[in-house]
């Protein structure tokens, strides 16, 4: 059943590959050591130790042909985040550092003149905690950007070191939130077969990811960070249980970290989700355990299911007084929107 959407919501889950980028990179190819082929189809890009990417073209990589959809979900703004495939976390520590910086100088240029629509996320660095601080504090500070998003697992890196320590501290001190999302490379190859690569490998990422921060103690040692996982908190809320008991027994903690709210369940939450569940009991689960103050829409636009019926099941799970909360008053207090 689809179900006509409200009038006032924010889309706080989308992507973008700016063009304008796209074309900067494909002359400055050799430079970076990449591989950009262009097509009547898009930009294809080959990254270090990558397969070659899927061609970026049309509604992906502007943000002007968005409109039209906005305004039949009833979407006044969308909060739009790079598209993780193209951040270049396989490049070297310099050439990743340059990349990203000019990713989101093109994101922002791209925001910035599409009007009070838009918001962006920024990409950061990964291989340097301190150079994904500095990007970060430029990107808030100079250029505008209201966040950040982040792959969960990307190929060699572990986004729970604590070398990126500096980084955690970085956004919570802007007050800003940095959004967690699975990518399409990842290390999910190494232990699940390719045909579950969307459905369990882009948020099994963020479960995982979500679980070592929190056993780690980045929420204990940044208290106001706005933690925000991406499609429903992947498998989080409803394995909750099991790792709860792994750490009450003494068997699954992390460098022997003890926990300042007593167990894992007490931070769910502490964090912050959006609605891309694709599962309307799940959803509704989920409202239960973190409460529609910490639960935002999402479209994960351009793809999938979202984009296609955007609010129709919130509007189908949620009572009134949730429903506000999820169309709008969560992102406007995460991203800062008026």
């Amino acid at each position: 059943m689809t179900t006509a959407p409200h009038t006032n919501c924010i889309d706080g889950h989308a992507h973008l590959a700016p063009r304008s980028f796209l074309n900067v990179v494909a002359g400055a190819s050799k430079a970076f050591g990449v591989k950009v082929e262009r097509s009547e189809d898009g930009h294809a890009v080959s990254l270090p130790h990558m397969p070659k990417l899927r061609p970026a073209s049309g509604r992906l990589v502007e943000l002007d042909s968005r409109e039209g959809w906005m305004a039949a979900q009833g979407v006044t703004h969308q909060v739009t985040g790079p598209w993780l495939d193209i951040v270049g976390y396989t490049l070297p520590p310099k050439r990743e550092i340059e990349w990203v910086h000019l990713l989101n100088e093109h994101v922002a240029a791209d925001v910035s003149g599409a009007g009070d629509a838009f918001r962006a996320l920024a990409a950061v660095p990964l291989r340097s905690g301190d150079a994904a601080a500095r990007e970060l504090e430029w990107a808030v500070n100079e250029a505008g950007m209201v966040g950040a998003m982040v792959p969960s697992d990307p190929v060699d890196i572990d986004v729970s070191d604590p070398s990126l320590e500096s980084f955690w501290a970085m956004a919570a001190k802007l007050g800003v939130p940095v959004l967690l999302h699975g990518a399409s490379h990842s290390k999910w190859d190494d232990f699940g077969p390719s045909y579950l690569a969307y459905s369990m490998g882009r948020t099994l990422d963020t479960t995982i990811l979500a679980a070592k921060l929190i056993l780690g103690g980045v929420m204990d040692r940044n208290p106001n960070l706005k933690l925000t996982l991406c499609h429903g908190g992947g498998a989080l809320p409803y394995l909750i249980g099991r790792v709860e008991d792994g750490y009450k027994r003494g068997i699954e903690r992390r460098d022997g970290h003890e926990l300042e709210l007593g167990g894992p369940t007490e931070y769910l939450p502490k964090m912050f989700y959006d609605t891309v569940t694709l599962n309307e009991r799940s959803l509704r689960m989920l409202i239960d355990f973190v409460g529609a103050g910490h639960i935002m829409l999402g479209s994960d636009y351009v793809w999938g299911p979202m984009a296609q019926e955007f609010s129709g099941p919130v509007e189908r799970t949620a009572n009134e007084k949730e429903l506000e909360n999820i169309r709008h008053v969560t992102a406007e207090n995460l991203f800062g929107i008026a």
